[in-house]
């Protein structure tokens, strides 16, 4: 009887190992959930939404995109830390998901550990802009305007420890001029009041700036990238303005940690596919958006590279977590 009940024990320990390879193996067998840290509209959705119809192209199985906004994100990236490890829930993630733990007391998750990196898809080039009730059509000229009104005039994000947030926070710290924070739940709440010249200045994604910059409802003072944005070759870089002020806004995808390495593999070769075909690139142009692609190993290091960083811009802005 000891022997069978421990020769039953034994089968039973090992039916988890041999499980996961079968789950591995017969992935996707089920809908697949996108989750998007934000509203509709933005270049995380845009991007959510291109994938699901890839993968749904590929695969006989469904994907679908889940809008999770809230607390800058940290309600998605949340959830997903928390999800099963098994392939079925991923995230499109921007540069806030290693901004966001370094200006929150508990913020849930941790970017290092809790996920597994697929792929660094897209990079999103932010632009600085105003709405035309502010005089200003340099850079310069804003810091002066700026100067003369010190917490006065404000500048809007989609969060705390948003690339929109921390983008102005370094603008701050490199012109040393004083203004007020006021965040919104996505860019399609913050811009109608730039608009309306509620808010003074915004540094966001090019995709929801572009086509009023182009209608002249806003003025776009400098793009903040390594270099001048291709559809707005007239607009300066801030670094030329400030040396070596750059920010940068990878759009990624992640799964929860201990997500199999063969479905990660799996996920990784079929965005790598989709990022290949001329209508994804189409697509990403449309929106002003550059097309990456790299290695689970790379986005994994672009993480931590990025989590450290922006720790340091952190402390240096003497920011405290909320």
């Amino acid at each position: 009887m000891r022997i069978a009940v421990g020769l039953l024990s034994g089968i039973l320990a090992l039916c988890p190992l041999i499980a996961a390879p079968a789950q591995a193996q017969d992935f996707p067998s089920k809908l697949i959930h996108i989750i998007v840290p934000f509203t509709p509209g933005g270049s995380n959705d845009v991007l959510a939404r291109e994938l699901a119809a890839g993968f749904q192209s590929r695969w006989k199985e469904s994907a679908i995109v889940e809008n999770r906004p809230g607390g800058g994100g940290i309600i998605a990236y949340t959830f997903v830390a928390k999800a099963p490890p098994d392939g079925y829930t991923l995230m499109v993630v921007p540069a806030s998901f290693t901004m966001l733990p370094h200006l929150t007391r508990n913020p849930g998750f941790n970017p290092m550990t809790d996920y597994a990196p697929i792929n660094l898809i897209i990079d999103v080039p932010f632009v600085m802009v105003v709405p035309p009730t502010v005089p200003a059509k340099t850079v310069r000229e804003f810091i002066a305007l700026a100067k003369a009104s010190p917490g006065q005039m404000t500048y809007g994000s989609v969060g705390v420890g948003t690339p929109q947030h921390l983008g102005a926070e370094l603008f701050k710290m490199h012109a040393g001029v004083d203004l007020i924070h006021v965040p919104y739940r996505g860019a399609t709440a913050a811009i109608p009041d730039l608009l309306a010249g509620r808010m003074h200045m915004f540094i966001g994604a090019i995709n929801s700036l572009l086509p009023l910059i182009k209608e002249g409802k806003l003025t776009a003072l400098a793009s903040t990238g390594s270099k001048r944005v291709a559809s707005l070759p007239d607009v300066p870089t801030m670094a030329e303005t400030f040396a070596g002020f750059e920010i940068g806004s990878g759009v990624g995808l992640v799964a929860p940690a201990g997500t199999p390495a063969k479905i990660v593999e799996t996920l990784h070769r079929a965005t790598a596919e989709i990022l290949a075909t001329p209508s994804f690139h189409q697509r990403m142009a449309a929106i002003g958006v550059d097309v990456l692609g790299i290695t689970p190993a790379a986005y994994a290091k672009v993480i931590a590279d990025d989590y450290d960083k922006w720790g340091k811009v952190v402390a240096a802005a003497g920011l405290k977590p909320e």
